[in-house]
């Protein structure tokens, strides 16, 4: 589902953040091409987006089964970089990689392993995310790019990572306080920059409250005359918030709680 696909890019864009000879210049879906996006920036950049998706259907479930998603990951150099390193007596030096081709597709290599190294690494809470959120990787496929723009000479590569993802929760319920999309919207909702986009995709999955036949008919693509037809439904009985039903069943006087009434 596309909102898993959105949650696997924004955790490994987060991920790769200051992780690798980029630092914080992680763009996520760049719309400029990136011949024009490195001629402006100069420095070390990455720009990840998600091309392809395909997911095995069965019946008309859009929602549910085997996802599989291309990661696309644009690395580019366009300028000398300064790396820090150790001059073997516990001191620190810089080693400037030159603005040539040699030194160009050295950043590159040096960059591709940084970026495979932060997302497999199980050492930050958004590596543990996209972790979680790609069960497998099924190829990794790295394209080498180098050209002239303005007369600014770049060089460029292509990592694509085919993922499998996991399914997004079913519509109409309440997400549960513990497992991976709890952790995904709790850090999002953390960070200023990310929080309204979790307050949309959390408002998107939960929704309106659904009895669970309703739920289970809208995953599966059934009419809810057919699910109902079928025995699998409940009727339009309202259904009960079950926390307003607590809140409103519980009344507090004189610090003596009382229940008013019986749950349905």
């Amino acid at each position: 589902m596309s909102l898993t696909r959105l949650a696997m890019r924004l955790a490994a864009a987060r991920a790769l953040r200051d992780r690798t000879l980029a630092g914080a210049r992680v763009f996520d879906s760049a719309v400029d091409p990136i011949d024009q996006t490195i001629a402006e920036q100069r420095l070390p950049l990455l720009v990840l987006t998600t091309d392809e998706h395909e997911l095995d259907v069965t019946g008309r479930d859009l929602g549910s089964g085997t996802h599989r998603c291309d990661l696309v990951i644009e690395l580019a150099i366009a300028s000398r970089v300064e790396v820090p390193a150790e001059d073997g007596q516990g001191g620190q030096i810089t080693i400037a990689i030159p603005h040539t081709d040699e030194g160009m597709e050295l950043t590159l290599d040096l960059m591709e392993h940084q970026v495979v190294a932060a997302l497999t690494r199980d050492d930050t809470p958004w590596a543990r995310v996209w972790m979680t959120l790609v069960p497998r990787v099924h190829q990794r496929l790295s394209r080498r790019g180098a050209s002239s723009e303005n007369g600014v000479r770049f060089a460029a590569r292509q990592l694509t990572l085919t993922c499998d993802l996991i399914d997004a929760p079913v519509g109409g319920a309440p997400l549960p306080h513990s497992g991976v999309w709890a952790e995904v919207l709790s850090m999002m909702e953390a960070d200023p920059a990310m929080a309204g986009l979790a307050r949309l995709i959390r408002a998107e999955i939960e929704g309106t409250l659904v009895p669970e036949w309703r739920r289970a008919a809208h995953a599966l693509g059934v009419p809810l005359e057919v699910s109902d037809g079928l025995g699998l439904g409940a009727g339009d009985v309202p259904l009960v918030d079950p926390v307003e039903f607590i809140m409103g069943a519980i009344s507090s006087s004189a610090g003596v709680v009382t229940v008013t009434e019986d749950a349905p």
